[in-house]
């Protein structure tokens, strides 16, 4: 990167906010885990009221006992993301030249509004608290894949000048990895219906067979085409060692569970590999997101390209003629 450059990526990108992005993206896989804590010990019902806990903001210490430390630590930490999110949606508002990256973090403030509203609905209905628990799900990993999204669009990477090259025609791989993006979102929410009770485990394995699948592919098309460029190669390895490790964990996770069915209560090893489980699924999703974004950033779609050929042959004619 020459210094010409290097001066104008400097002046484009805000530091701060990157870092700011990032610290939310950390902030929400905590969030995603102490969500999972309040499933896996099945600690939902432990508060009773919202929004406050036990008619308090802070709980006393000797109301954070049992079940009360996963739903409330999960309540606290959601406060903080919400708050986080808030500062990063007005930095954004005050510092973004790009009006789509204000609009995506005025998505991502909606967002976690509507994950805390459906949390109230989760607690005050706890009849229906199966099936609350799916579009919660949904939201929750939205909002985390739009996080992710906004440090990436915040980052130095991002800002570089790069080449570009012509997408396939025949299996655009643009098109093919946001089909593997909603592929993986679908798989956690089916994921998440499963452990809340509201359908049985099919779904789920026939989610994991079409990831795997789509996984698969995503990674065999950028190592096929582009495997001489690390911006697309580093996301699309990582994406295969995480499904690897999934598929482990989601089988070791399901013979956890069949195993303590008579057990008095959750216990481990079932809790950990649930909870790890959905972590990694969320890291897979976020992977994902990044090699999505970055094959729309440096890939031209064939029917632009062609397009541009014509053009370019047109002024080629026209300045013959004269």
């Amino acid at each position: 990167m020459n210094e010409r450059t290097g001066k104008a990526v400097s002046d484009q990108s805000n530091v701060g906010l990157h870092r700011l992005a990032v610290v939310l993206s950390v902030l929400t896989v905590a969030l995603l885990v102490a969500g999972a804590l309040v499933t896996s010990n099945e600690a939902g019902d432990s508060v009773p009221d919202w929004p406050l806990s036990f008619g308090r903001w802070l709980i006393n210490s000797n109301s954070f006992v049992a079940n009360v430390r996963y739903e409330y630590s999960h309540r606290f930490i959601a406060g903080i993301v919400g708050a986080t999110t808030l500062l990063l949606a007005v930095w954004t508002l005050f510092s973004e030249r790009r009006r789509w990256m204000r609009s995506l973090a005025l998505c991502a403030f909606a967002g976690v509004v509507a994950q805390a509203a459906i949390g109230g609905l989760r607690v005050r209905f706890p009849e229906y608290k199966a099936l609350i628990a799916v579009p919660h799900a949904l939201v929750a990993q939205s909002f985390f894949a739009v996080i992710v999204a906004m440090a990436v669009f915040t980052s130095r990477k991002w800002l570089l000048p790069r080449s570009t090259g012509p997408d396939n025609a025949n299996l655009p791989l643009r098109r093919l990895v946001s089909i593997t993006v909603a592929a993986v979102l679908i798989q956690l929410v089916l994921g998440a219906g499963f452990r809340h009770q509201a359908f049985g485990i099919v779904p789920h394995i026939i989610g994991a067979i079409a990831v795997t699948v789509m996984i698969a592919l995503t990674v065999f098309a950028v190592w096929r085409r582009h495997k001489q460029e690390e911006y697309l190669i580093r996301p699309a390895r990582l994406a295969a060692s995480l499904l690897v490790v999934q598929l482990g964990l989601g089988i070791a996770a399901y013979f956890a569970r069949l195993a303590s069915k008579s057990d008095p209560q959750p216990l481990e090893p079932m809790i950990s590999l649930t909870v790890t489980h959905l972590v990694v699924g969320a890291l897979t999703l976020a992977t994902m997101v990044v090699l999505a974004l970055r094959c729309h950033q440096v890939l031209i779609p064939a029917r632009r390209e062609s397009a541009g050929a014509v053009s370019a042959a047109g002024l080629r004619s026209s300045g013959a003629a004269v």
